[in-house]
């Protein structure tokens, strides 16, 4: 049987972080995550999982996902309601009014829901222009054609938000996909942290700490 999660504590997290060779900025960012929830039992993929992954989705994740995922991935393995809320998304990126009115109130899955199975779906996330695959790594909990995802292609390594209805029908009218996908968060680590809280077991963590990203 595959084994799917590493359990990690905080320490374990932060030496996994700092043995994970990342620039610096890419560590501080996952070792604010673990620093604003400091008694949460953190979890890392293990590579057996992501390589099944790999294989049923028939893609490549980017190394620098795999990576991330190998290294800390989030927070309470296992719970069956666990979701992350964000304090907003990165300030440096244009992001429209109406996704930055609507972040903060919403739950998302970083479950790594993927591709769909059918092809013509599969063809609008990997048929976008410019250099853009898009992979979905999360979901809103309240609307699951609300995502974020990842490139494929390349060393991009934004987290990228978007709505299935408005890439389903920039496709089917033979528009570009990629106008309606906004970067978000410019890394994982960007992405991690920026979550104000976890809901786990019908529990809400509130990170005890921010430092102003």
């Amino acid at each position: 049987m595959t084994e799917v999660v590493i359990l990690l504590t905080a320490a374990e997290a932060r030496e996994r972080v700092l043995q994970a060779g990342w620039p610096a900025e890419e560590a501080a960012a996952h070792l604010a995550f673990v620093n604003a929830f400091p008694d949460a039992e953190f979890f890392a993929n293990t590579g057996e999982i992501l390589e099944e992954v790999q294989q049923e989705q028939r893609v490549r994740l980017p190394e620098w996902f795999l990576l991330t995922r190998r290294t800390l991935a989030e927070a309470y393995a296992g719970a069956q309601d666990l979701a992350v809320q964000f304090d907003g998304f990165t300030d440096h990126f244009s992001v429209g009014s109406a996704l930055k009115k609507t972040v903060r109130g919403s739950w998302y899955t970083l479950s790594l829901p993927g591709l769909p199975r059918r092809k013509k779906d599969r063809q609008m996330y990997l048929r976008t222009e410019e250099g853009l695959h898009l992979f979905p790594i999360a979901v809103n909990v309240d609307d699951d054609a609300s995502q974020l995802g990842i490139n494929l292609l390349g060393e991009d390594t934004r987290i990228y938000a978007y709505h299935v209805e408005d890439i389903e029908a920039a496709f089917s009218a033979g528009e570009p996909v990629a106008v309606n996908v906004i970067p978000v968060f410019q890394s994982p680590g960007d992405l991690l942290s920026h979550v104000a809280r976890i809901r786990h077991e019908g529990t809400i963590t509130e990170r005890v700490a921010h430092e102003p990203q």
